[in-house]
């Protein structure tokens, strides 16, 4: 701290008037007033992510912060005023940002109020204990001075402005005061949220200066916060739709594993990635994303709400023409095989492996669907592996005889028409390598993917067939490929298709022998 911050600070501790402002002093406080990255930098403390042990870190605005600033700012110089709707990823700053924007404002203007409303008790403390922390640590040449501090309010008397928080909830809050900054805190999850939302736009005057700044992230495709960013994207009302995709984070990426190689649905989010937002994503990235979606319940159907790449993956629900809904998938899940009325193990009549090759056999092909299903004597189908991936020829040839054998299956199902008889082939000339003895029922297609699945998406409606647990990149493909629309090709899918309609439909098969070689 400078000298002359001291004596200020010392001055103030003492109630004492304040000696003039130098004209250094004058251009570094009007610098402060007028350039908000500035005074961020120079003025605000903030709780770091990461454990340091030493002293609160400055606010220094990061790529997805910059961008929403520069978005307002553009706003509010072309209207006069702002009315934003930022829809984001998790933990990207956003919340930080406008505490920080409306503290730098009400602490500088006279006579405003900012008004802040949270979704809930915890978060309510958390912006508060954020702001007093600006508040606690800002230098005294811009320090207003306060006339009350509790658990919800800053009032500062010689400005008569004010900061002020709530939680949603109750159906008045926010009603009976003007307020010239609202920031709206993860709108998608406010209870009574319309209410709310009429009296805070009740609050706020169309006025110059004024700012109303709701930002979320998604509870799908349903609520107020979908309504109004929906609205905002097509020019339906007075906000601005401002998107920040979670990959500007820099600490969002992780070490990438020995042997990493993406998915083929990777490969295509890489690819909306660079479509949408001209972001080339790193293995590193996608480390952290594959990570993230292992330990969500929903797989990758959470991860697209939590850390969206577009707006309309956050909103993502089953595709509309898609042949399963998530709601099928995740009524009809069971947690383990099923078992009968003592607790024992209920037999499987049968299980089979069910391959799906890829069109080739190189790095830049798909993935080689791999899937195994058994079929228990109640008569249910039960799906609890897919080890699709990217393999060579002699690569998905080794694993699915390797899950063959593993869970003691009685065949390996493979699609005949596209590589002809390579399914065969690779099958039969791995089975004498490995000395195994291997049944393979090869099928030909006589029908086009969707009219093979629509029987297999009609027994998990019966309540026939079941997912053993997640399959997240399985279901992701059941629920996104739409018959006509979808240019990629379901391979997982196509797999249980396979899988399924042996155990269970009964269609012809041709069959042949395997046996060992010793």
């Amino acid at each position: 701290m400078s000298a002359p911050a001291r004596r200020r600070a010392a001055e103030s501790r003492q109630g004492a008037a304040p000696a003039p402002l130098s004209a250094r002093e004058k251009a570094i406080r009007q610098r402060l007033k007028d350039d908000f990255p500035h005074y961020a930098s120079r003025c605000l403390r903030i709780r770091p992510k990461e454990v340091t042990g030493g002293e609160l870190p400055a606010l220094k605005l990061n790529r997805a912060q910059l961008y929403i600033h520069e978005r307002l700012e553009a706003q509010l110089k072309r209207r006069g005023f702002v009315r934003a709707i930022v829809l984001k990823g998790r933990q990207q700053g956003c919340s930080t940002y406008v505490e920080a924007r409306f503290y730098w404002k009400v602490s500088h203007l006279k006579g405003v109020r900012a008004y802040i409303l949270t979704h809930e008790d915890a978060a309510t403390v958390n912006l508060f204990d954020m702001a007093k922390r600006y508040h606690d640590h800002v230098p005294a040449l811009v320090k207003p001075s306060t006339s009350a501090s509790n658990a919800k309010e800053l009032l500062f008397d010689k400005l008569s402005s004010g900061y002020k928080v709530g939680t949603a909830g109750a159906k008045g809050t926010g009603r009976s005061s003007t307020i010239q900054y609202f920031h709206g805190s993860e709108v998608a999850f406010w209870p009574n949220a319309a209410t709310h939302m009429r009296g805070v736009m009740e609050g706020v005057p169309t006025a110059p200066g004024t700012e109303v700044i709701l930002e979320s992230t998604s509870d799908g495709p349903q609520g107020l916060f979908h309504h109004l960013c929906m609205a905002a994207q097509k020019g339906e009302n007075d906000f601005e739709l401002i998107f920040v995709p979670w990959f500007w984070q820099e600490e969002y990426r992780r070490e990438v594993p020995p042997g990493f190689e993406r998915t083929s649905e990777e490969e295509r989010y890489a690819a909306l990635c660079r479509e949408a937002h001209g972001f080339e994503l790193d293995d590193a990235q996608l480390a952290w994303r594959r990570a993230k979606i292992s330990v969500y319940e929903k797989g990758i159907h959470d991860f697209r709400r939590e850390y969206p790449a577009t707006v309309e993956e956050a909103f993502k629900a089953a595709a509309v023409g898609a042949l399963w809904t998530q709601e099928v998938l995740d009524n009809t899940r069971v947690s383990s095989l099923p078992k009968d009325a003592e607790g024992n193990p209920l037999p499987m009549v049968r299980v089979v492996v069910a391959v799906d090759p890829a069109g080739g056999d190189g790095p830049a092909n798909d993935e080689v669907g791999i899937v195994c299903a058994g079929k228990a004597s109640n008569g249910h189908a039960y799906v609890w592996r897919d080890d699709s991936a990217k393999y060579s020829a002699e690569g998905w040839a080794a694993k699915s005889l390797a899950v063959y054998e593993k869970e003691s299956a009685d065949a390996v199902v493979g699609e005949k028409n596209f590589g002809g008889d390579m399914v065969e082939t690779n099958l039969r000339a791995k089975a004498r390598e490995m000395k195994k003895h291997v049944t393979v029922k090869v099928v030909t297609a006589s029908r086009g993917k969707a009219k093979r699945a629509e029987p297999v998406a009609a027994l998990f409606e019966r309540g026939m067939a079941h997912h053993v647990g997640r399959l997240p990149a399985l279901e992701d493909e059941q629920t996104t490929w739409v018959p006509g629309e979808s240019t990629w090709s379901p391979n997982r899918m196509d797999a249980e298709v396979w899988a399924l309609t042996e155990l269970m439909l009964g269609e012809g098969t041709a069959t042949f022998q395997v046996r060992s070689y010793r």
